[in-house]
């Protein structure tokens, strides 16, 4: 069974992002990959999908029509590819809030400093909370909080577009169930956001950590590592607690095998396949 010899999260070397500002609305995006079983033509697919969205204007229509195909679609000479994503996306067989979580963790990959907002602000928040008897206000995030952190990661500092980012990230975190919103008393407008532990659905969790197995090459890892430092753990600002049950799940399942490498216990994913595997589990389980 392999291993990594040095059993810790990769370092990455610190980025530089643009700003985000578009917005990504969960329903009309599952509807539109949807959409794709009745129009394998991207064109014929396009035409349909702007006029099937609710009124807006044109110009926000081809937004929402062009992320979609961008975060969550992979085509080929004008037609789609079946990847794995999209199968499970159009799937009848899948729960709304499962295809929401698979929808997030997709949307991390394509937006890495939403992923790093996850690591460096929210979770450690929500787990200064539950360490704390004065759980909500530790779980308070101040604006200074994302000012500080969007100001180190983003390569503009227009005020104005600092903004928008931050917004566009805590909305689509509260959207995503990772942030509680409250309002500021006296002000119809403003909010205030409290991380939260996020408990994804287990075949989410596997098959976001079967695409992490093959992106980094690896064989197996630690269970500690899988429950604490993972991407897939950060991404889906879960407890190790239960990612730990998550993992039982999956070798409940077949997915995975458990071993020992000295005191510690491994997870190794089955079989040649694994994103497969984890699939099929998904659908047919």
């Amino acid at each position: 069974m392999g291993m990594n010899a040095n059993d810790a999260a990769p370092q990455q070397p610190a980025a530089r992002y643009g700003p985000l500002t578009k917005s990504i609305n969960v329903e009309q995006t599952l509807t539109l990959i949807g959409l794709t079983r009745e129009f394998e033509s991207v064109k014929a697919w396009q035409d349909e999908a702007l006029f099937r969205l609710p009124q807006a204007s044109r110009q926000r229509r081809q937004e929402i029509v062009r992320a979609a195909l961008h975060n969550f679609l992979e085509v080929e000479s004008d037609h789609f590819t079946e990847t794995p994503l999209r199968t499970l996306l159009t799937s009848p067989l899948l729960s709304s809030r499962l295809k929401r979580d698979l929808l997030f963790a997709q949307y991390l990959r394509m937006t890495p400093l939403v992923w790093e907002a996850v690591q460096q602000v929210v979770l450690p928040r929500a787990e200064q909370a539950v360490r704390s008897s004065n759980n909500s206000e530790d779980a308070l995030i101040t604006l200074d909080e994302w000012m500080g952190f969007l100001k180190d990661r983003l390569s503009t500092t227009t005020a104005s577009t600092i903004a928008k980012t931050r917004q566009h990230i805590t909305g689509h975190l509260a959207k995503f169930g990772l942030l509680d919103t409250q309002p500021v008393p006296g002000d119809p407008i403003a909010r205030r956001f409290f991380a939260r532990f996020y408990d994804p659905e287990p075949g989410a969790f596997w098959y976001s950590l079967a695409l992490e197995f093959a992106g980094q090459g690896w064989t197996s890892r630690s269970l500690e590592f899988v429950t604490a430092r993972s991407w897939t753990r950060v991404a889906y600002c879960t407890t190790p607690v239960y990612a730990r049950f998550v993992m039982e799940e999956a070798e409940r399942a077949g997915l995975v095998v458990t071993d020992f490498f000295g005191s510690e216990k491994q997870i190794t994913l089955r079989g040649p396949d694994p994103l497969s595997n984890v699939v099929e589990a998904i659908l047919h389980g």
